[in-house]
């Protein structure tokens, strides 16, 4: 007998996927009727959702993939409903691909080049107001508010270093950002990188996007490697290690198995500090005692002494949200 969703269309066979903050929730539709494809999945967005917000993210969608960037197709979108049905990527990410030993530096490179077909893009579909300073710094509260504890926010000499860190990335030049360009939104489907989490694209500075796959605390990639992702932009160190910054919130907001990802961003952090000369020694700090922290509480348990097993990986997203890192 076919499965149904209030108020969505109906299938042979549903199946929930998991999702992250989000509100919205994913489910692979088996045999979705009228479809010559014998899967898809549906984005339902959360009850009271406006249909206007469903619309803009169903035509962002479209944006992107006339031009060319490979985000999924939609099959369907009833704003009315809540719902948007959409081509099924499958579950195998670029993070995924690493872990398992996958050769991976094909992939590596055309995720970069997929970067190119952003170049000149504009959507009036992108949120407001972009990745400038109000809103990088309001990621940077995050970072002080979860990560480091500090309630009342940075002292004097931290809230200066972080206002030297903004002012960094906004004298960076403006491009259109996916904002989440990772490792666990890049998708391996038909023999290529599918691009998701992609609705919230917005401008920002260049080059946020190849720093943030370069990055990514999700894999273990050699600096070198690193290093060659992230390329050579301006304030790439600036815009690097806000974008670390912000991850680390996030992990620290998340909590649970999130937090062993911000020992290595810590890390990441701190080596870019020095490799590209930036004299923010509170900040450098702060990283440090967060990796130190990170290490200590992901120590394994050992007779006689106290400690937590390490935290199980969490399962790799549906999509990467706002919220998410």
């Amino acid at each position: 007998m076919a499965s149904t969703i209030q108020q969505g269309p109906r299938a042979d066979r549903i199946e929930w996927l998991p999702t992250e903050a989000s509100g919205r929730r994913y489910a692979r539709l088996h045999g979705p009727p009228g479809l010559s494809v014998p899967t898809a999945v549906l984005m339902q967005f959360p009850r009271g959702a406006r249909p206007a917000e469903i619309e803009r993210v169903a035509r962002s969608t479209v944006l992107l993939g006339e031009a060319g960037f490979p985000v999924p197709e939609i099959y369907e979108s009833r704003p009315d409903r809540g719902w948007i049905l959409q081509e099924d990527l499958g579950d195998v990410t670029l993070a995924a691909a690493r872990e398992a030993g996958t050769a991976v530096a094909g992939a590596y490179s055309e995720a970069v080049s997929l970067l190119g077909r952003l170049d000149g893009l504009e959507l009036e579909t992108s949120p407001r107001p972009p990745l400038d300073g109000k809103r990088l710094g309001t990621e940077l509260h995050q970072f002080v508010t979860r990560a480091l504890g500090l309630a009342e926010g940075p002292g004097p000499s931290l809230a200066a270093e972080l206002e030297r860190l903004v002012e960094g990335c906004t004298a960076a030049p403006l491009a259109l950002c996916h904002r989440d360009y990772h490792s666990r939104n890049l998708l391996l489907h038909g023999g290529r990188v599918r691009v998701v989490d992609h609705q919230d694209a917005l401008p920002g500075p260049v080059g946020y996007d190849r720093a943030s796959l370069a990055y990514d605390p999700y894999v273990e990639l050699p600096d070198g490697i690193r290093d060659r992702i992230a390329g050579d932009t301006p304030h790439l160190g600036e815009v690097a290690v806000q974008r670390l910054a912000k991850a680390i919130g996030t992990y620290a907001d998340k909590g649970g198995a999130w937090a062993r990802f911000i020992a290595p961003a810590a890390k990441q952090a701190r080596r870019l500090l020095a490799a590209h000369g930036l004299a923010l020694p509170v900040l450098d700090l702060a990283f440090a005692s967060l990796a130190a922290r990170a290490a200590t509480a992901s120590e394994p348990t050992s007779p006689g002494r106290p400690g937590t097993s390490p935290a199980a990986s969490p399962a790799p997203p549906r999509e990467g949200t706002a919220g998410a890192p």
